[in-house]
């Protein structure tokens, strides 16, 4: 998020891309320079960099380092600064040396397939000695490595899998109270003049003073609601990777109608939740047969410098009703993935399934609570309505990005007993009741009311 929040900014309005099987120099030439201000310049185990002089095609150390053989190599920025003192300087020719200089020492970043070049033009120095302060030279991305963790979780995902089995419990009817607050009368009447009536003088009767009656405060609880009785599917897992069943528990119990897609966050965080999912579709053969099915991951293991607002990349679209195809895809997306910041990309996930399915009816987006989502701008281009299910809310709150993509949309929120629906009606401050809880909506979204 750290790094996405700075410099996501400059890449919005300017960002472009260029990729050749066998990359050449005159094509790269003829590639259209991104014009920013500065380009940010961060630490990143995943970033190489190859500095040289301003105005100088001659890289600053005589050693570079060799082309690590076991890791992949995303994106190549060539960065120079537009700034020249005399009428002669001749900018292509030394961007032209300098890619041909790269090619020299590197001969491989032109014969690999996929590498992605961009060129960037800084605008910001005004003087000689700014453009000096800047970086000129190439920037290397690679695409980071896959943690153990993401091994190990998929390794658990398939031993969960295999300890499954489901129950059904019968839950009695509910009744839910809310305290009452009300003034009853207690018979008597008190005395218009204060001094008595501080003094508690009461009396019986209005009298032709035409007395006040006396009240007292009572508290007492009256039904709000009732629930009624229903029989529930619940899941019974071996707990060794999961801390409860609750994202099963929303997905089983609900009446999926029409054509859906379900859109799925697989990075780092959401190992557990995936493992439910999957059980979800292997034990409901109708909605894996009604349904498309997309996971995202936030990249693909790029690095946060080079993604932007719809295009991170890293979703996996795939229809098929075959429960090992859709087990099959969702740890391909896990292991490409390996996390990056918490943000995620779930905007562009969404446009994506809809835009390869246009005959869905809904979106169910399955996501982690503590994950915000970074491409929000983008929820004008999402023409499905959203339904919310949010993974690992202990306490059933909704942070605000979340309640605002289901009811822009119009989606709905769902939640383990019920599910919220028409959002669009409640505004600020309202008390929203749904199952056994009360929510109250505020600037950071849904929370559990206590009132």
């Amino acid at each position: 998020m750290r790094i996405f929040t700075i410099i996501s900014f400059l890449f919005i309005s300017f960002w472009g891309d260029t990729a050749f099987a066998q990359t050449n120099v005159d094509k790269l030439m003829k590639m259209k320079p991104m014009v920013v201000g500065i380009h940010p310049i961060v630490s990143d185990t995943n970033i190489v960099y190859l500095p040289m002089e301003f105005s100088s095609s001659e890289f600053k150390s005589k050693t570079l380092p060799n082309l690590p053989s076991d890791r992949t190599i995303l994106t190549v920025h060539l960065v120079y600064t537009k700034y020249r003192e005399v009428d002669t300087f001749n900018q292509p020719l030394l961007n032209r040396n300098r890619y041909e200089n790269l090619k020299t020492l590197w001969p491989e970043l032109f014969a690999l397939k996929g590498i992605q070049f961009r060129a960037f033009e800084q605008n910001k120095a005004k003087t000689e000695d700014d453009a000096k302060k800047l970086y000129h030279g190439f920037i290397i991305f690679y695409k980071a490595k896959p943690t153990e963790k993401v091994k190990k979780e998929k390794g658990l995902i398939s031993y969960t899998i295999g300890t499954y089995r489901d129950t059904f419990i019968e839950i009695p009817e509910r009744i839910i109270y809310k305290k009452r607050k009300r003034y009853i009368e207690t018979g008597y009447y008190l005395a218009n003049d204060p001094e008595k009536r501080k003094d508690g003088q009461k009396f019986k009767t209005p009298s032709i003073w035409f007395r006040e009656k006396e009240t007292k405060l009572v508290v007492d609880s009256v039904v709000a609601r009732k629930i009624k009785a229903k029989r529930k599917r619940v899941g019974k897992f071996d707990a060794k990777f999961l801390k409860n069943t609750n994202e099963y528990d929303a997905l089983v119990n609900k009446t999926f109608n029409g054509k859906w897609c379900i859109v799925t966050d697989v990075t780092g965080s959401m190992g557990p939740y995936s493992a439910q999912v999957l059980l979800f579709l292997k034990y409901n053969s109708e909605v894996l047969k009604n349904s498309r099915f997309t996971f995202f991951n936030d990249g693909n293991g790029a690095p946060e410098l080079i993604k932007r607002p719809g295009s991170s990349g890293g979703v996996y679209n795939v229809n098929s009703n075959n429960f090992d195809t859709i087990f099959k895809t969702i740890l391909t997306a896990m292991e490409n993935g390996n996390g990056g910041d918490i943000p995620e990309n779930n905007i562009e996930a969404a446009i994506s399934a809809s835009k390869k399915w246009a005959d869905i009816d809904t979106i169910l987006m399955i996501a982690d609570v503590e994950a915000p989502i970074k491409d929000l701008v983008l929820i004008k281009n999402l023409k499905k309505p959203v339904s919310i299910l949010l993974c690992g809310s202990v306490n059933g709150n909704v942070p605000f990005d979340y309640f605002q993509l289901a009811r822009e949309t119009g989606g709905t929120i769902i939640q383990t007993d019920d599910e919220i629906r028409n959002l669009r009606k409640y505004k600020k401050g309202d008390i929203i009741e749904v199952g056994e809880r009360s929510y109250r909506l505020s600037e950071f979204g849904l929370q559990i009311s206590k009132e």
